[in-house]
């Protein structure tokens, strides 16, 4: 049995994809992780086998809808987590109707749920396909629970950090908002809902108030908090260079967005954000978390990750808090409020994992009649052509037009097996899986995992 796990961000993704790996494995899955232009161009080639592609949304634009077409026409079923899944959202259907149709609801075979919200959201709005869906958890989650607290590095310091999570990537990204509000209606978004448009330019909106409002924040309490350190952790798809720009100079401030948020989180003493993620996180770490509200918003994004933590919209007021933290003095109000919002948002399953429940589901419809192994030899072949033909491109353009900035996939790192076969072993100790797992790199971005 074949399972591909789309993975485009390996900062934000690949250790829970890795973790949903090791159990498809164990279970005799053969796994490839790998970014969608690496398996679009071996599905063209025909060198996917039938099996199951597992990707993070089922809707896009026409160049993914095409995609999973030719997947399922290579008997490739469709298997979506979304990786979004509007946790960060209050009404997920203008959401819900932007990332997805009818239409991708028959492509798929199995649609997994982060949480009620979600679940009964899909469950309403596409009710003839509601036997698809699965209220399985985030296997993100998964790896926050305290068997993992292992797995993530502990710093050797004794001071723990005061942690900024930056989620400015609209107004601070490598794409200009103008290309991001195009490039959606060019995929359909916004004919699919306009009220997913109205949100997104009145986010936009407010990101550009809040952004020069977080950075003077910032150059308070930094200066404040001497003896502090300050960890500043910019959106995976922001531009770090603004940060270093305002905070490089700062002895007790640390600038990075490598690894994974967790591994961040517990080394924290407290996080600090606006509308980010991160909230749903540090809240089931039991970190401290302060929202620094500075201005009025238009749009209710992030509202309820806001709601997950204490809110201030004064840097005196955020001042006292970190005063409250260090003395031992914080309290976390409203915290069977937050309890039953988590609860809303996040399924926790109490006796197995949410990447168990994933890979029960793709054991339901994986076909073992005609279990077609994978040629590869023949794949990591023809990667490397790949890889030497697009260097070839791109040092001919070079050459033709040289102050063109060529793109870069900043998404998925330059990861060796060394590192990748390291995170896999920390997980089969967590899990106590006895079966032996081997890895392979096929390529700079896909990776081979499977049972020995």
């Amino acid at each position: 049995m074949n399972v591909y796990i789309l993975t485009e961000i390996t900062k934000r993704e690949l250790d829970s994809n890795l973790l949903l790996a090791c159990i498809a494995a164990d279970n005799n899955f053969e796994v490839i992780i790998s970014n969608s232009e690496t398996i679009k161009f071996l599905n063209d080639k025909k060198l996917l086998k039938k099996g199951i592609f597992h990707t993070k949304s089922l809707v896009h634009g026409i160049k993914k809808k095409k995609l999973h077409e030719s997947l399922k026409k290579n008997n490739i079923k469709i298997s979506s987590i979304d990786e979004e899944a509007g946790l960060i959202l209050n009404d997920l259907v203008p959401f819900a109707k932007a990332r997805f149709t009818d239409d991708d609801f028959t492509d798929a075979d199995k649609i997994f749920c982060w949480g009620k919200d979600d679940y009964k959201t899909l469950s309403f709005l596409f009710n003839q396909s509601k036997d698809k869906l699965i209220l399985s958890g985030s296997h993100r989650f998964d790896m926050m629970r305290e068997e993992f607290d292992n797995y993530w590095t502990l710093s050797d310091i004794n001071k723990k950090y005061i942690t900024i999570s930056g989620n400015f990537n609209l107004v601070n990204g490598f794409i200009h908002k103008s290309k991001i509000i195009s490039d959606l209606e060019r995929q359909g978004y916004f004919s699919r809902s306009e009220k997913y448009k109205e949100g997104l330019i009145n986010t936009i909106d407010d990101m550009e108030k809040k952004f020069p409002k977080f950075f003077e924040m910032l150059n308070i309490i930094i200066k404040r908090f001497p003896n502090e350190i300050f960890y500043l952790r910019p959106h995976p798809l922001e531009r770090i260079e603004t940060w270093h720009k305002h905070f490089l100079k700062f002895k007790n401030v640390k600038i990075s967005k490598d690894g994974n948020i967790n591994e961040q989180l517990v080394n924290s003493k407290l996080l600090i954000h606006n509308s980010c993620t991160s909230a749903f996180h540090s809240f089931l770490y039991k970190i401290p978390t302060v929202s620094y509200e500075p201005v009025e918003c238009i749009s209710d994004y992030g509202e309820p990750a806001n709601k997950m933590s204490e809110r201030v919209k004064k840097v005196d007021d955020l001042c006292d808090l970190i005063k409250e933290i260090n003395n031992n003095d914080f309290k976390n109000f409203n915290l069977e409020q937050k309890n039953n919002l988590f609860d809303y948002k996040v399924y926790r399953p109490n006796s197995k994992y949410s990447s168990e429940i994933i890979v029960e589901e793709w054991k339901k419809i994986s076909d073992t009649s005609s279990d077609i192994k994978l040629n590869l030899n023949k794949i990591e072949s023809e990667l490397f052509k790949k890889k030497i033909i697009n260097n070839i491109k791109r040092m001919i353009l070079k050459l033709l037009k040289p102050f063109k900035l060529l793109y870069q996939d900043k998404k998925f790192e330059d990861l060796n097996e060394e590192v990748i076969s390291s995170k896999i072993k920390k997980i089969q100790m967590i899990l106590r899986l006895k079966s032996k797992l081997n890895v392979k790199k096929i390529s700079d971005r896909c990776f081979f995992i499977k049972k020995i």
